[in-house]
């Protein structure tokens, strides 16, 4: 079974088998070389200048600009340029492994729209570093990529003719409530090119979700009996459906039926929006196969449902069939459409919960893309602002960022202590004494038992230095939110 010209599929095979070795890839000019250990990214070698370990270091502020200016001074032969930074001092291990990690993370995630590219992998014997490898969540990237990338067509045709069944649930967390809902249905085998696409999924979301599932593992992939796909259409509109089997058609027709408003007649027909003739006409004649009037049995009470649904069906069919109709159809589907405040409400919080799960794994920067994301969805809710500048406080580049977003969170919920207790802690770190002691005592105001504060503040009016302080500037998570109005 062939498989996707894509990075993505690429490693999901890397990581879950913990394979060894290098993964290449090239289009036009762009050139890089990913390299692993046991599934693990530990290294990458690109030729995109944004990309190289100088300029990573420089955009995290972990090297000044006149060494970023010479950076050329240290390239030694033989040798990684961060291997020289760190033995010339300039640079921490812990730094140069934040800058290999964020390096990786970059270029993975910027071929992720490319399905033309050339991937290679090659299995070879790779020494690991002595240090702690970067830390690179694989899954992450995998999830992360796939949700921001233009759709390809591909896709679909690497479902085509394929059954699917669930493996696990690893990742579900990853998931919107919809898309688990998905995963659900395919506890049992599920043949692609006879499903019905559920409720509030476009064809293009579909058959992305499915690869989703699939790279990360949560999903085997077979083909299926290829009669089914020899089958003529004229042969299967003549075979009468057994009862049970049309018990489950009916029950498709009306998950179809209610989803008439809401979709347009790609998704209808189960076809991307730059589909050609020829796949909206296959798409059409696998739909008939399943759903033709004649392929239900002639003691069915009431047919009105079966030809509701299939002339929905055909008039899709023809709009899109006839290049006239189907520009004239294109045009009204351009016309730009309102989300409701639910629809808004309901994407900021899977935003926010994805922000959440990766600022507990550390992963601070891509923290900050999808809470920032959460709050351009919907503004009022100062939690978002909360973990947002908590996120942004672990940062050097966004630390004025940060202070901005704690007072944007203390402005929408005065009476919640957290706000002041981040803000102190984040003053504190800085060294302005005087501001730090000020929002932890307004913290233990409204929560005289808080205790993150209270520490805080008695180590300060001890006159310890701030290094002393180390454990109190770790903001712990877990104990955030506890406190509501």
């Amino acid at each position: 079974m062939s498989s996707v010209n894509h990075v993505a599929a690429f490693l999901k095979d890397i990581f879950f088998n913990n394979r060894t070795g290098r993964l290449s890839f090239k289009r036009q000019e762009v050139e890089k070389h990913f390299f692993f250990v046991k599934g693990k990214p530990i290294q990458v070698k690109t030729n995109v200048k944004s990309e190289r370990l100088g300029e990573i270091l420089f955009k995290l502020q972990k090297i000044q600009t006149q060494t970023f200016e010479n950076i050329e001074e240290f390239i030694q032969p033989h040798q990684p340029l961060g291997e020289s930074l760190k033995r010339g001092g300039v640079i921490k291990e812990g730094d140069l492994r934040e800058a290999l990690a964020f390096q990786i993370r970059e270029s993975l995630l910027g071929i992720f729209s490319y399905f033309d590219g050339e991937l290679n992998f090659q299995e070879k014997e790779i020494q690991p570093p002595a240090e702690e490898l970067p830390a690179v969540d694989i899954p992450f990237i995998i999830d992360y990529g796939l949700r921001r990338m233009k759709y390809d067509s591909s896709l679909q045709r690497f479902f085509a003719g394929r059954k699917v069944v669930l493996k696990n649930i690893r990742y579900a967390y990853f998931l919107t409530e919809e898309e688990k809902a998905l995963l659900d249905r395919l506890a049992t085998s599920q043949v692609i090119d006879r499903m019905a696409i559920p409720a509030r999924f476009s064809s293009e979301s579909f058959f992305r979700c499915l690869y989703l599932f699939y790279c990360l593992d949560m999903i085997e992939v077979q083909a299926v009996d290829e009669s089914f796909k020899k089958d003529d259409y004229a042969t299967a509109s003549k075979k009468k459906l057994e009862l049970d089997e049309l018990e489950a058609r009916i029950e498709e027709l009306k998950e179809i039926k209610s989803q008439l408003n809401s979709r347009n007649y790609y998704e209808l027909l189960g076809v991307s929006r730059v589909a050609t003739d020829e796949e909206i006409k296959k798409a059409y004649f696998n739909l008939a196969r399943k759903y033709h009037p004649d392929r239900f049995n002639s003691n069915l009470s009431d047919h009105s449902l079966v030809n509701e649904v299939f002339n929905a069906i055909t008039t899709a069919y023809r709009t899109l069939s006839e290049p006239d109709q189907r520009k004239k159809y294109d045009q009204q589907l351009a016309a730009p459409q309102q989300e409701t405040a639910d629809d808004l409400a309901r994407k900021a919080e899977v935003k926010y919960r994805q922000g959440r799960t990766l600022y507990n794994q550390g992963m601070y920067e891509e923290a900050v893309i999808f809470l920032e994301e959460a709050i351009r969805l919907k503004k009022a809710r100062a939690d978002y602002y909360l973990l947002l500048a908590m996120a942004e406080s672990k940062l050097p580049a966004y630390k004025k960022k940060a202070e901005e977003d704690f007072l944007r969170a203390i402005e929408m919920e005065p009476w919640n202590a957290e706000g002041y207790v981040g803000l102190g802690l984040l003053y504190l770190g800085e060294g302005l004494k005087v501001r730090a002691k000020k929002q932890l005592q307004r913290a233990l105001e409204i929560d005289p038992d808080h205790h993150q504060a209270r520490a805080a503040l008695t180590e300060l009016e001890k006159g310890e230095k701030k290094t002393g302080l180390k454990a109190m500037l770790d903001l712990d998570l877990s104990k955030l939110f506890k406190k509501k109005k």
